[in-house]
């Protein structure tokens, strides 16, 4: 065999297998393209574990107002201002501090 046959076949097998590691680096299935769906993927968990702890907690709120009338009760008063015959009702509004009105800068000399 000659040396430019010999460099031929060397370039196609060279060729061949750029060919067959194009999939492995940049195709739909390549390193980095699954490294980023793994990231999605924990992403979507972390959120789905946030969403059904939140389903619990309102799952066992229906459960504490379907059972009994306390829950509801308590509802009416936070919520509503609700009360109960014979009690009184006391609003108490705290006194605008002197802070709130001078407030300054962090740094500023006045």
């Amino acid at each position: 065999m000659a040396k430019s046959e010999m460099r031929l076949i060397d370039f196609m097998l060279l060729a061949a297998l750029c060919a067959l590691q194009y999939p492995l680096w940049l195709g739909a299935g390549s390193w980095l393209n699954v490294s980023e769906l793994h990231q999605k993927l924990d992403t979507r968990m972390a959120v789905l574990k946030k969403l059904e702890t939140r389903n619990d907690q309102l799952e066992a709120k229906v459960v504490s107002l379907q059972s009994g009338d306390c829950a509801v009760e308590e509802l009416a008063r936070r919520h509503l201002g609700m009360i109960s015959k014979g009690e009184i009702f006391v609003w108490v509004i705290p006194a605008k501090s002197q802070n709130t009105a001078t407030s300054t800068v962090p740094g500023e000399v006045s």
